[in-house]
């Protein structure tokens, strides 16, 4: 978790960008704008991995979601972006701090937090495109173990394009054939006019 900076440094760092001193209303002004960044609530986005092949019909993507339960989360398509958000709380750890002093306040109490803190608490997003014409009801997902899986398809509402076939002229400039078979490609020799038409 990375500490937020002191107005000190802060005031320091923004009068070597600058290379001047701040007057006292710049300082003022600087004061209340971390205040107030300080104030806004903070978005993360939770770790997450995606596979796709560029072939299979489904893609999927898992988020790393420790503690959540499904009504915790909320999963959307909106403007052919997947959206998924929710709130993390911290929430207390059955006898934590029991142990021979540790957790206990001066005053004998409880301590409210931890001693040490690296998990991430509050509001998360995450955001994806999705194949055009891709909607809610085209997802599939599951929530086990803190991890949630997405899938959609690749081509939602559709099926998959049909590979195109090449035509092949015959070498007396007559009708185009299909395509050569399995058999005749693997005995397909240009003729002395086509070679010479291939340029490397």
């Amino acid at each position: 978790m990375t500490a937020r900076p002191t107005k000190s440094k802060l005031v320091s760092a923004v009068k070597k960008r600058l290379g001047r001193e701040l007057s006292g209303d710049e300082v003022l002004m600087l004061a209340r704008a971390m205040r107030v960044r300080q104030a806004e609530p903070r978005i993360y986005k939770p770790r997450m991995e995606l596979w796709d092949d560029g072939e299979s019909a489904t893609i999927t993507a898992q988020f790393e979601l420790p503690g959540l339960g499904p009504d915790e989360v909320l999963i959307d398509v909106v403007d052919g972006t997947l959206v998924v958000s929710g709130e993390r709380r911290q929430r207390p750890v059955p006898g934590a701090g029991a142990a021979r002093g540790r957790g206990q306040t001066a005053a004998g109490g409880a301590s409210s937090a931890p001693q040490v803190q690296e998990l991430k608490y509050g509001t998360f997003r995450r955001a994806l495109a999705v194949p055009e014409g891709c909607t809610i009801t085209d997802l599939e997902a599951t929530l086990e173990h803190g991890m949630l899986t997405v899938s959609w398809p690749r081509y939602p509402g559709a099926s998959p394009p049909a590979p195109i076939q090449a035509q092949v002229q015959d070498d007396q400039g007559g009708n185009p054939s299909p395509g050569l078979s399995d058999s005749s490609a693997a005995n397909y020799v240009p003729s002395s006019r086509s070679a010479s038409r291939a340029s490397y």
